[in-house]
């Protein structure tokens, strides 16, 4: 078995079991009996992110990129369904939900229409899928005004934000050896995005245990 082969695993490991962090935010979301102050974007950006590197994957016939993803789009589905279920908030979801769906139609639309052959379609789906990953890991930043006004980090997922620093590591590192710019670049991003973000945990140490249990 080769480096690459076992980076590949390790990524496709570390993933599935990041996609296990979501069920957190859910079982807070159960405890509370509503999604109260709980954004859907990282569920909704992980659904975006799970279509676009199905496709890409597809594309590139990379068994490890199609593999995470199906498992991830399916998490992701999951979660937002259960989101839906207890928010009060539905009109705005719902308006949420649409505007990914005509994104999606958009993009699909472009690569099937516009674009001219399998290396241009492939090209393009690479940046999409780059530029979806990056929304993916930038989605806790949402909440960063508010860290550090209050000098809290009981609004950050600190279980999603760790497990995407190794994740985002592995594949980097896999995206080196495949020598895959669209998984190296967003990847890289991604890993500093989510190292600045637990930085915060030692900038703002929480007062208790239940400071990081992510909302």
């Amino acid at each position: 078995m080769d480096l690459k082969t076992i980076l590949g695993n390790a990524a496709t490991v570390c993933t599935v079991a990041s996609f296990f962090s979501g069920a957190f935010v859910c079982q807070k979301i159960w405890k509370k009996g509503t999604t109260a102050d709980i954004s859907p974007f990282p569920f909704l950006t992980g659904v975006l992110c799970g279509v676009l590197w199905l496709r890409y994957g597809l594309f590139i016939q990379d068994s490890a990129v199609i593999i995470v993803n199906t498992i991830g789009l399916t998490f992701q589905t999951v979660y937002v369904l259960w989101y839906y279920i207890f928010t009060l908030n539905r009109q705005t979801l719902h308006k949420q939900l649409f505007g990914i769906g005509i994104l999606l139609l958009g993009l699909f639309s472009y690569l099937i229409y516009i674009t001219k052959g399998k290396d241009e379609a492939t090209f393009a789906s690479g940046l999409m899928a780059s530029g979806a990953s990056l929304a993916f890991c930038a989605a806790p930043l949402s909440s960063m005004a508010d860290v550090i006004k209050t000098k809290s980090v009981k609004m950050l997922p600190f279980p999603i934000i760790l497990t995407t620093f190794g994740m985002t590591s592995l594949w980097f590192m896999y995206g080196f050896m495949l020598n895959d710019k669209f998984i190296q670049v967003p990847n890289l991003i991604g890993a500093m995005l989510a190292g600045f973000q637990l930085s915060l945990f030692v900038i703002y140490p929480s007062k208790t245990r239940t400071d990081v249990i992510p909302i």
